[in-house]
This record gives structure tokens, C-alpha cells and sequence, in this order.
């Protein structure tokens, strides 16, 4: 894997949905607003299908209403909520600064992700708030003073979750987290964080195929050449932009063989205990998560049914057997290994003869 701009790597970040059509979360809309900054289109002036769409105005629209409802549980989640207001400050959009680094304000619930601290939702939120910090705009002093403290909180919550090898959270958290630390190195003193020791951690994966994930690639790259989200802004844009093209993400695993392995699969809803169903399915070697749910669907409909949104790390699981996550009541659906949650999405996840799998509605 060769080192890119930030330029090529928020490109990744470009699903193939189309624009209109689809009901956007607010996260997604500024993962499209940082993709057309990044790659030299005016993100206020996107043309799709003969209309002309001002992303900026419609995430500014999208933030406000998460804020009118942010007492309890968010609309989406902190880590959408994160890069809301990251995209809008690269890109000079309209939002309270004062709400914003309230929302950032210490508190464990906020970074939770399945009962452990989210180093992607920290990581996120620091960059958010670097980037306020660096704005133009003076700050009032009080919110200036408040996303001082927030900052220096995460980035400890960060570091505490370093491993002695110097991956921070997991391999996958491990991009954002370099990123977050490098924005903020003012905060940080060498003692802190081994940017070298990670950086070589990290490499040795590459060839393993371990970011192969346009999103997990997207992540890491600009940390690779010492660069992070916040300088998209920055990008010198050509006169001659030529053509980028995007390859959808799709679950096809490694080359599924003729060969064909037995999984166990099962089921279940943890919350309500309503149902608890196991099968066994075959499937060819090689095959993917996601392939292991269609071939027990098949097998039954009506134990084994489920439907997933196509998002930028792959398919992602919405409900079972019509039973559906819900980010108001922080539910979702858990895929595991054995007793083991998996790092990888089902359309990632390779999986193993033998292997016990399980797909679990509980809570975050």
C-alpha cells in the first residue's frame, strides 16, 4: 500500500448510493460533504440526476434536528454526530459552537460501544474539536476553555486504550486514533504515544489485507503520510481533475471455492428473549459473514430472514426475523464469533469450518 493524499483517501470514503432517494443519516451526509471537499467539488453545488444539491445546507438542517433532539439518546449516534461537526467546520457551515462543545462534554455513556469505549467515536470527536479550535472565528473564551477540557479527556480515554504493541482500541480504531493524536500534538508529550512504534504495528497488517475495507483504508492512509481529516481543507485541487471512479464494496469474501465448509449459525434476541433459533448451513471456503446469513435464509425464511443497509464499511445488519435495531432505544445486532464480537462487518468477516456463529440483537 503506498501513502496518498487525504485527498485520495476521503475519495474511499464516496459509496455508490445515488443522492436522492435515500434516506440519509446525518453522518453520511457529512462523510459526502468531507468526500466533495476533498476531491475539489464545491460540496454546496453537487449536481446528481439534472438537480443540484447543497449538501452543507442540507447536514446543517440534518445537525440541527439531531441537537433539538439530543437529551437521552441521539437520532443516529455520537460518532455521526462527531462528523457533523467536523464537516461543517471544514467547510464553514452554520452551527453553535456552544452546543457543540457541550455535546463533546466527559461522559463515559457517550463513547460506548457494546459496554467498551469507542475509540473511533473519541478519535472522530477530537478532530472535530481541533478543527473548531483552529478556526478562524474566535471562540468565546468559555467554549474555547470547555473544548480544552473535552479534548484533554478523550485524548487520555484514547491512550488508555493502548495495547503494548501500540495498536490503540483495535486494528481498525487503530487510523482514526493516529490521526486524532497527530492533530492534537500540542496536547501530548513524546512520553504519551509512540507514533513510530504504531505506524510499524500497522504495516505489518497491509499485506495481510487487513484494510483491504475502502473505509478501513480511508482511515489509515492519511496517517500514513503524517496527515489527518483536517487537512482536506488544505488540498491543492488541479485544473484538470480527471475522472475517479468508485468500486462498490461488495461481500464476496476470498474467492469462494467449490470446496464447501459447515457453520454452525444461530440467532438471537438477548433484550426481549423472544427467540433463539440455530441451524447448520454449508457454504462454499472462502466464503464471508454475510454469505453465511443469505444460505440460512434460504434454508428458513422465516427463522432466518434479515435485512441490512449497504453503508461505507459494508453491508450492516438492520434487523432479524423482523426484529429491528433502534438508535433511540441503543439496540443493534451483534455478530460474534463463539463468545468472541467480530472487528470485521459480515461482508469482511471470512469464516472457518467448524466455526460457531451468532447474530445478537442487544444493547449499547
Amino acid at each position: 500500500m503506498e501513502p496518498c493524499s487525504p485527498r485520495d483517501a476521503i475519495l474511499i470514503l464516496v459509496s455508490p448510493l445515488l443522492f436522492l432517494g435515500q434516506a440519509f443519516s446525518s453522518g453520511l451526509v457529512a462523510l459526502y460533504v468531507l468526500a466533495h471537499q476533498g476531491s475539489c467539488s464545491d460540496p454546496r453545488k453537487v449536481t446528481a440526476q439534472g438537480h443540484e444539491l447543497d449538501l452543507v445546507d442540507l447536514l446543517e438542517r440534518k445537525f440541527e434536528k439531531e441537537l433539538d433532539n439530543i437529551s437521552g439518546n441521539p437520532l443516529t449516534s455520537y460518532y455521526q454526530l462527531s462528523l457533523c461537526v467536523l464537516a461543517l467546520c471544514q467547510n464553514q457551515g452554520t452551527f453553535s459552537v456552544s452546543q457543540a462543545s457541550a455535546m463533546f462534554s466527559p461522559d463515559d455513556k457517550k463513547y460506548q460501544l457494546a459496554g467498551h469505549f469507542s475509540v473511533d467515536t473519541a478519535a472522530v470527536a477530537v478532530l472535530a474539536q481541533i478543527c473548531m479550535q483552529n478556526s478562524s472565528n474566535a471562540l468565546p473564551p468559555e467554549v474555547n476553555r470547555t473544548l480544552t477540557a473535552n479534548i484533554t479527556w478523550l485524548l487520555r480515554k484514547i491512550l488508555e486504550q493502548k495495547s503494548s504493541d501500540g495498536i490503540i482500541g483495535n486494528m481498525y480504531s487503530t487510523g482514526l486514533a493516529m490521526q486524532a493524536l497527530l492533530a492534537s500534538s500540542s496536547y501530548l508529550t513524546p512520553a504519551n504515544w509512540s507514533c513510530p512504534q504504531t505506524l510499524s504495528r500497522v504495516l505489518e497488517e497491509v499485506p495481510k489485507g487487513t484494510f483491504n475495507n475502502p473505509m478501513a483504508a480511508a482511515q489509515l492512509l492519511p496517517s500514513l503520510e503524517g496527515k489527518t481529516y483536517l487537512d482536506v481543507s488544505t488540498v491543492s485541487c488541479p485544473k484538470d481533475q480527471g475522472e475517479h471512479s468508485k468500486d462498490e464494496h461488495t461481500p464476496l469474501g476470498v474467492h469462494p471455492s467449490h470446496h464447501f465448509i459447515t457453520v454452525f449459525y444461530t440467532v438471537t434476541d438477548s433484550v426481549y428473549n423472544t427467540f433463539s433459533d440455530p441451524t447448520i448451513v454449508s457454504v462454499p471456503e472462502g466464503s464471508v459473514f454475510f454469505k453465511v446469513m443469505q444460505a440460512a435464509e434460504e434454508k428458513d425464511p422465516k427463522k432466518f430472514r434479515f435485512t441490512f443497509e449497504q453503508t461505507t464499511w459494508g453491508p450492516y445488519i438492520t434487523s432479524v426475523q423482523g426484529l429491528t435495531a433502534d438508535n433511540t432505544k441503543r439496540t443493534y445486532w451483534q455478530l460474534l464469533s463463539g463468545k468472541t464480537p467480530l472487528d470485521k462487518g459480515a461482508g469482511d468477516y471470512v469464516v472457518t469450518d467448524g466455526e460457531s456463529l451468532l447474530v445478537k440483537f442487544t444493547t449499547y
